[in-house]
């Protein structure tokens, strides 16, 4: 299969623009403004119940619609599929930035909020097939790494616009998630309007024919693959404990003066921390290969995690530190997680069910963060004040440890014991 003519070259960072549309939204208003908004309509004691009813039921959402998206894509497989899926993706969370930015009322914001996470988790599926439709794409860690990259440009630009834009909201009268629904509307329109004009250049896009044969390949997850999934499932479902309540841990248990821009310059650490690894990332997969980034990265997380529940409220000058290493190791997870996805894949044709999987566990992580966070977080703090933060830790560690398991088993397969 051949790199059609009119594709041009990609360079890893253009090629991972959506992503930063994508994260600059799903940041700025879903893990942070969410949470503030949550309390304002659901109140104190039901917080946590709110947050995750309605970030883990978004994610099941999404869980379906990627996989129902996944089949019809390779059903309807072709020599290259383009670019135009992501673009969809961006599109759909367009109109609910639209009501975000226009409406105050708590049903129309969880619904447009049920939108923007499917439409994140659409665009980064079909993203990342675009990869697989192009075999003959050489060093697809460094396009892995790209992606990382913006993904984190994009979180951390997102939470200095929640931590900062609250500032001016209060000089302008604007509501903060009205402000940051018209900016993420702007970046989301921009996006789509340059990545259109890169990849879709009139007069030279090719027809498009079916797979040589029409031969139906039989779907089916390699073993190492599976344990992958897992391995990032439970990884990201440690990590997303942390984003999901950080809000509710500057809040309540650092006890900052000023919640948001304090939660906002803890978010802009971890995201130095990210892209300052994230390109290197690449250069070291090709040297040492995936796997021992990806426990390296595990292994940090879970130091630093620990480190900051236990000692950040008393020694508060840890917490930057912590949150740069934190940035570090989650880059890590990502770069080198889907780098080894896409060389797991394999055969191209299963490569929309398979994004489909590998996206949907994020989704998933993201469900079992907010409830497990949510079943603890709330008891734990009424039977003792902040009592609730430790059991995030626990969850936390545990979701690590779990993950390092899977590793150590994909390890055994890639070491020859069979794929």
């Amino acid at each position: 299969m051949r790199i059609p003519s009119f594709l041009p070259k990609m360079h890893p960072l253009i090629f991972g623009l959506p992503r930063f549309a994508t994260m600059f939204f799903y940041i700025s208003l879903v893990t942070l403004s969410l949470p503030l908004i949550v309390v304002d309509h659901a109140g104190e004691y039901n917080k946590g119940l709110h947050l995750g009813l309605i970030t883990g039921g978004a994610a099941l959402l999404s869980v379906g619609f990627l996989y129902v998206f996944g089949i019809y894509r390779d059903r309807k497989r072709r020599t290259y599929q383009g670019v135009r899926y992501p673009l969809y993706g961006l599109a759909l969370s367009f109109p609910a930035l639209v009501l975000i930015s226009v409406s105050e009322y708590y049903a129309v914001l969880v619904i447009a909020f049920f939108i923007l996470i499917i439409s994140r988790s659409f665009c980064e599926s079909s993203h990342l097939s675009v990869l697989t439709d192009l075999p003959d794409l050489k060093d697809r860690g460094h396009y892995t790494a790209g992606i990382t990259f913006w993904h984190f440009l994009g979180s951390g630009l997102g939470a200095l616009s929640f931590g900062f834009l609250s500032k001016s909201s209060n000089y302008f009268g604007l509501r903060l998630p009205a402000g940051l629904g018209v900016i993420s509307s702007l970046i989301v329109l921009v996006s789509i309007f340059i990545f259109y004009i890169i990849f879709f250049q009139p007069g030279k896009k090719e027809k498009l024919v079916p797979e040589q044969g029409g031969q139906v390949i039989r779907f089916e997850l390699p073993k190492s693959l599976k344990y992958l999934i897992f391995a990032r499932f439970f990884f990201l479902s440690g990590i997303l404990i942390i984003s999901t309540f950080l809000v509710f841990v500057v809040r309540d248990y650092i006890a900052a003066d000023e919640i948001k821009k304090t939660t906002a310059l803890l978010y802009a650490w971890s995201i130095v921390g990210a892209i300052i690894s994230a390109l290197p990332a690449g250069k070291l997969m090709k040297r040492k290969g995936e796997i021992p980034v990806l426990f390296f990265s595990g292994i940090s997380l879970a130091t630093v995690s620990a480190g900051f529940f236990l000692f950040g409220p008393r020694f508060p000058e840890i917490n930057i530190p912590c949150m740069i290493l934190y940035g570090a190791g989650f880059a890590g997870i990502i770069s080198s997680g889907l780098s080894l996805t896409v060389k797991l894949i394999p055969h191209p044709q299963m490569s929309g069910r398979i994004m489909a999987i590998v996206t949907s566990s994020t989704f998933l992580a993201q469900f079992l963060a907010s409830i497990s966070g949510a079943l603890f977080l709330d008891p734990l703090n009424r039977l003792h004040s902040n009592l609730g933060y430790f059991g995030l830790l626990v969850i936390v560690e545990i979701y690590f440890i779990i993950g390092g398991i899977f590793l150590y088993k994909i390890r055994n397969l890639m070491s020859g014991k069979g794929i």
